[in-house]
């Protein structure tokens, strides 16, 4: 009889990719964070070892090789480029930023002509104030009221401003008066630190090989790379984060489960 030999497993791995930060203040999770379609995740092993040589012949040979160390680590590749995903590479938050309704009277605003300009800027509004209608510009004593389209142009849903060169502002200082609508938006901000805690989870859903899921329970994931705001060409934007893979206190590194057996 021959020879049986075991079935080689071949593997087109795919998955879903899932974050689940850490809050710094309760050390607790937050609840996990679905990051969508990653075209790549791979985890790296480096060691380092103690070699001991023997020096009882002419030839020094190597008798004993003791692992005194181990690093593991990860890069993830990420093409969602939606609002939770942007905020972790960040490293800040996301949320929704409120516009209440309000009439605006003679805001003060130094122009040049051929500029543009935010209407409502302030500390407390630093992107301004958006979805602006009623619209007024005049001079900065507001005898001379401007005619949009002559002198100066309006993108409402933004709130910007543009002094029209040619038209009949000069540099200086206008008031600019306008309604706010109440309306609400997506809102990205960023953070102060440079890295996220957290576990990091890879469902598996692969094209060909038993599937078999992979959980981190402590990473430290770091944003790596370029976040694209305007490229040439046709590709999808991509966002890249490295982890290193940490051992908690009770617990392992990493967990890699198969699926489970019928019974």
């Amino acid at each position: 009889m021959a020879l049986i030999f075991a079935k080689n497993q071949y593997t087109i791995p795919r998955g879903r990719t899932f974050f689940n930060p850490i809050d710094s203040a309760t050390d607790e999770y937050l609840g996990e964070i679905y990051m969508g379609n990653c075209p790549g995740f791979s985890i790296s092993i480096e060691t380092e070892k103690a070699e001991h040589y023997s020096s009882e012949t002419g030839l020094r040979e190597k008798d004993a090789s003791v692992v005194l160390e181990v690093k593991r680590s990860g890069s993830l590749t990420c093409d969602n480029m939606s609002g939770a995903n942007t905020a972790l590479f960040l490293s800040g938050s996301t949320g929704k930023v409120t516009q209440a309704a309000a009439t605006v009277v003679d805001e003060e605003i130094t122009v040049i002509p051929g500029r543009y300009y935010q209407l409502g800027l302030s500390a407390l509004t630093p992107v301004g104030a958006r979805k602006v209608s009623v619209v007024t510009v005049k001079s900065a004593d507001g005898v001379t009221t401007y005619a949009a389209g002559t002198d100066y142009v309006l993108d409402a849903d933004r709130g910007t401003l543009q002094i029209l060169s040619g038209g009949t502002i000069v540099a200086g200082k206008i008031k600019a008066g306008y309604t706010k609508a109440a309306v609400e938006w997506e809102g990205i901000r960023s953070g102060s630190s440079g890295e996220l805690r957290g576990a990091l989870r890879v469902a598996s859903d692969n094209a060909t090989g038993a599937n078999r899921d992979f959980y981190m329970p402590l990473v430290s994931l770091i944003p790596s790379g370029d976040l694209p705001v305007i490229a040439d060409g046709t590709d999808f934007a991509q966002m890249q984060f490295d982890a290193d893979v940490l051992k908690p206190a009770n617990g392992e590194a990493i967990y890699v489960d198969g699926m489970p057996l019928a019974v």
